[in-house]
């Protein structure tokens, strides 16, 4: 087990910054995930972690060891592909027990550790299966196993669940994350699901164009994205425009806040006026048949998804926008009809503000 550490790291293909100055730490022991759309620079950064790359700035630790110029096989990591990488042709044992016996292992310990590993994936009872003769989840679970047999320091995973069908991810997610917890083994997981991140992390990197937008623990990412992008890629949020100009009766950072015809009233993380952008998510608007309070915002529904759990709503609102809203109907309460007109009371106080760009926050219930 080892911590990881990033000191102003960047990668270069060409001209262009694939990764750009990552400057971070991973604990030891940590679950932490690298998310971030197609094309953003997480799969480079773990692959210049396993030194496929040779990071062209910054240094990478490993503990307190710098590691740009040591070789993948020296580096005692154990990785997990999204296309499993395994070999057809051997069984599941032998596959397994590849890493060990290039490490020139004696047999009878190899046997111990190959069907220690099997049992921790369930798999122990096919260890003389061929692979090509197993399902997606199992080849995935022996990618796993050959994985951690070798009880490698690092544990780094690229999209390993991508190919698997949606019911089987979230097991696979959820036993990968019980099995990472049991051997205590320090992971970096990468991924382009952002409910996956969500479930399985201790701690998340967000990335867009090579840059680290946000690290924080899944809650605090959710609830407190540090701008547009963040709020936009990690779940769903409603974007809606408003303006902010300073309280005349408050001697702090009060603001008064003009919304969708509404004005409210705030108390901001720091001075400001101007243009603001709030970042709404769908459960923080309450939906009702007649106005909840005086800030109440009229609109029409445009469709209705049920959903099971919850509904989602599109509700159009008098100037012409969309605002996407989720509610949660008991059994008795009635669900509300295409066409019908009703009113929202949107949580100021739970959305997060941002400034003209969305690059910086004004306002959330965490830092008011």
């Amino acid at each position: 087990m080892s911590s990881v550490v990033f000191n102003h790291v960047t990668k270069y293909f060409g001209e262009n910054k694939a990764v750009n100055d990552a400057h971070f730490s991973i604990e030891e022991g940590e679950f932490f995930t690298l998310l971030g759309p197609s094309g953003c620079g997480k799969t480079t950064l773990l692959r210049t972690i396993a030194g496929f790359y040779r990071n062209e700035e910054g240094d990478i630790y490993f503990g307190d060891r710098v590691i740009n110029d040591v070789p993948t096989h020296e580096r005692n990591i154990g990785m997990v592909f999204q296309n499993y990488a395994i070999f057809p042709h051997l069984s599941v044992f032998d596959n397994v027990a590849y890493g060990l016996r290039a490490r020139k292992m004696g047999k009878k310990e190899i046997e111990t550790k190959v069907m220690e590993a099997l049992e921790m994936v369930e798999l122990s009872h096919l260890r003389d299966r061929i692979p090509s003769n197993m399902s997606g989840g199992q080849q995935q679970r022996i990618a796993l196993a050959r994985a951690i047999v070798i009880r490698p320091a690092l544990l780094l995973m690229d999209e390993p669940l991508s190919n698997l069908d949606a019911k089987l991810r979230v097991k696979m997610r959820t036993d990968i994350r019980q099995l990472q917890k049991e051997l205590n083994i320090t992971t970096i997981y990468v991924t382009h699901d952002q409910e996956e991140a969500l479930a399985v992390s201790d701690r998340i990197a967000v990335l867009n164009e090579g840059v680290i937008q946000q690290i924080a623990t899944p809650q605090q990412i959710y609830q407190y994205p540090h701008n547009r992008f963040v709020a936009n890629f990690i779940g769903t949020s409603n974007f809606v425009e408003g303006s902010c100009e300073k309280d005349p009766d408050s001697s702090g950072h009060a603001g008064i806040i003009q919304l969708l015809g509404t004005t409210r009233k705030l108390s901001l993380h720091k001075p400001y006026e101007g243009k603001v952008v709030f970042a709404i998510r769908p459960e923080q608007v309450h939906l009702s048949g007649e106005p909840a309070s005086d800030h109440a915002v009229q609109g029409t529904v445009k469709s209705v998804s049920f959903l099971g759990d919850k509904v989602s709503y599109l509700i159009t609102l008098p100037d012409g926008s969309v605002m996407d809203v989720h509610d949660y109907p008991g059994k008795s309460q009635h669900l509300f009809r295409e066409k019908q007109s009703l009113f929202l009371d949107i949580q100021l106080e739970r959305t997060v503000m941002y400034d003209s760009t969305g690059q910086e926050v004004i306002y959330h219930a965490g830092e008011a």
